[in-house]
């Protein structure tokens, strides 16, 4: 059976009785395996339901039951997209406490640094052509954008996915994408705090982050994470007069 695209497929054609459970357990191995990952388009009803040789009902009967799960969403005609199991779980405490206590941005902080350190210096050693492609396609937004705007946010936020998703390891890449909306309100709070003049800097931070990766330079990846959030840091510590976080 061949995948839409002239690729193989990611389904087995199912012969059972409970044809959506069988269905809705396929779903979830792939997504766990990390064949299907966060953000991207499933088929639609009728092209799985082709697909695999059963009923757009089974299907539709599936889909539900990972939508209740929390696995996927359902944008009104827009399609079925895979979601982080994560996310419902963390947006709503973490974007509360960013979004109330500005203080709690450092704490953010320290909890970037734990992951995208380890996701810099890993994709430097699994990353492939494609994800390197979408990196560089990210910095390309982001030497458009200006500072602090939803363009900006949107390309700064998508490197650090991209990353995430170079290291092919399917925690790091659910944990990124669980933390995305607290993101936003990490965004909303930074813009308030980083002028315009920093952009370029920021920007090369970026940029040597992404050559460290392509050039398969691990601990060098690492370390231009390091500054890149150290810089970051700073810049909010500076905001709130010199105070230092307790």
């Amino acid at each position: 059976m061949k995948r839409f695209g002239g690729q193989q497929s990611l389904f087995s054609r199912v012969n059972a009785r409970k044809i959506p459970d069988v269905l809705y357990k396929q779903l979830v191995s792939l997504i766990t395996k990390g064949e299907i990952k966060p953000g991207e388009k499933l088929p639609s009803e009728r092209d799985m339901a082709l697909e695999l040789g059963v009923s757009r009902q089974s299907v539709r009967e599936a889909l539900y039951r990972a939508k209740a799960s929390g696995l996927i969403e359902v944008k009104h005609g827009g399609g079925s997209f895979v979601i982080s199991s994560l996310k419902g779980t963390l947006k709503q405490p973490l974007s509360v406490l960013l979004e109330g206590q500005g203080e709690k941005i450092f704490e953010f902080l320290e909890v970037r640094k734990l992951i995208e350190l380890w996701c810099a210096e890993k994709a430097s050693l699994s990353a492939r052509p494609a994800d390197l492609h979408r990196m560089e396609g990210t910095l390309k937004r982001m030497h458009k954008a200006k500072l602090a705007t939803t363009g900006w946010e949107k390309a700064d936020l998508e490197f650090h996915s991209a990353i995430a998703a170079a290291t092919h390891n399917v925690i790091a890449l659910h944990l990124m994408e669980g933390l995305k909306d607290s993101f936003h309100a990490y965004f909303s709070f930074k813009k308030f705090t980083t002028r315009p003049e920093k952009r370029d800097i920021i920007l090369k931070q970026h940029e040597r982050i992404f050559e460290a990766i392509k050039g398969k330079r691990p601990r060098e990846a690492r370390k231009r994470a390091q500054e890149h959030l150290a810089y970051v840091e700073k810049l909010i510590t500076d905001n709130f007069g010199g105070k230092t976080r307790m």
